[in-house]
């Protein structure tokens, strides 16, 4: 009798965590590029409504904000900040420059070496923000290990 339960319960967890993840993955699928990469090859997150992209690029910090169907909106309007975490547990908050038409920079020197950044922006006076973990990180031996 106990064996008969175990296996009940067994599989109705199973079935929850299926459930789960497939809602999961159904919720998380957005027209972004292969493998999460946005249309300027960085990494994509939500920022409800919007989607945020983060690029590090020649040693820059650069975000972009998406539409639904992750394509950058102009940057005219729109103000950000990035609150950066490092790895020896010190935080910054940097005002985002606009680059370009479509791009914001983090202008600082430190930006490049975050362990988490939490982009906010102003987008038609509503903010949305995104949260995104660095992919690079030293460790203890300090060489870089990406994941």
């Amino acid at each position: 009798m106990k064996a008969l339960k175990l296996k009940t319960i067994v599989a109705v967890f199973a079935m929850m965590l299926l459930g789960v993840t497939t809602t999961f993955a159904q919720k998380n699928s957005h027209n972004v590029g292969v493998a999460g990469k946005g249309p300027h090859g960085g990494t994509v997150q939500e920022a409800d409504p919007n989607h945020a992209e983060i690029l590090l690029k020649d040693g820059m910090l650069q975000f972009f904000v998406l539409d639904g169907d992750a394509k950058p909106l102009p940057n005219k309007g729109i103000t950000g900040i990035v609150l950066l975490q490092f790895a020896d547990g010190t935080s910054k908050t940097v005002a985002l420059m606009p680059m370009g038409t479509e791009g914001f920079m983090a202008n600082d020197a430190k930006a490049s070496t975050y362990v988490n950044a939490i982009a906010t922006f102003k987008v038609n006076g509503k903010s949305v923000s995104a949260k995104f973990k660095s992919k690079a990180e030293k460790s203890a031996d300090g060489h870089d290990h990406h994941h």
